[in-house]
């Protein structure tokens, strides 16, 4: 009789690998392959296989403890209108290393027109303080990757941003039109804009442009416990954020058209 490598219960591979790329892509954090063996059922060295399979076609990533992430590929199976989505696949990867390397939560956020979307997240294990932020939308003052936005506008929206009345979340938050505009020419000097519980008490926010052509594409953020993220006890934190978004977004990017 004919070996097949299909399953007891008429499984094929296809089916199979379907379905460990849909716990990896519905995940919050990095999944390791004993969790993924456990969450379907399949035993460790089939995973594994399926690991190697879906990373070589583009459609995960391992991180650096061999755990998986989505990988940029999977944006080629997005309709080519839907460009957030896209950019948030496409992304994720650094997402996931970012979190991994400097222990924070990591967010991708665009301007959407009317406020700040946050399109991705990759939440870290011991982010029990701080919220989740997906499909988030804040006012634009008031979280790090916003006033970095803000940055990046021309003077006509800004006027037209500032003359409008801007509600507080926090006692910390920055709504005087003066000092607003004084620090959004230090962030645009800078390079990167730090928040301190200016939405959330007890939460900081250190964000990036991500640019592209000289244009602004999105911002790239980490989140955490005020007392843990601040400038004072990690000072060099923002350049070296800035340095290693700036590194790995060419590589996770498409090239612009000729």
């Amino acid at each position: 009789m004919a070996v097949t490598d299909n399953t007891s219960t008429g499984e094929s591979p296809i089916d199979r690998a379907f379905r460990v790329l849909q716990f990896i892509v519905a995940a919050d954090t990095p999944v390791g392959i004993r969790e993924l063996g456990r969450r379907t059922g399949l035993p460790r060295s089939t995973v594994g296989r399926l690991i190697g399979t879906l990373t070589d076609l583009g459609m995960v990533a391992r991180t650096s403890d061999g755990s998986v992430i989505p990988g940029s590929a999977l944006v080629t199976l997005q309709p080519k209108n839907n460009t957030e989505a896209m950019l948030g696949d496409q992304l994720r990867p650094l997402l996931a290393e970012l979190a991994q390397t400097f222990g924070e939560s990591a967010a991708l956020s665009v301007d959407d027109g009317e406020a700040l979307l946050y399109l991705s997240q990759v939440l870290t294990e011991h982010a029990v303080s701080v919220p989740a932020v997906t499909g988030d939308r804040h006012e634009f003052h008031l979280v790090a990757p916003g006033l970095v936005t803000m940055a990046w506008w021309d003077s006509e929206r800004l006027v037209r941003a500032l003359d409008s009345e801007l509600e507080p979340a926090t006692d910390h938050s920055m709504t005087s039109p003066s000092a607003l505009k004084k620090r959004l020419k230090v962030v645009a000097a800078d390079g990167y804009c730090w928040t301190d519980q200016e939405l959330d008490i007890g939460v900081n926010g250190l964000a990036v442009p991500l640019v592209r052509n000289d244009e602004l594409v999105a911002t790239i953020s980490l989140f955490g416990p005020a007392y843990r993220l601040n400038p004072e006890a990690r000072p060099s934190l923002a350049d070296d954020l800035r340095e290693l978004v700036d590194e790995r977004a060419r590589a996770l990017l498409p090239s612009p058209p000729r």
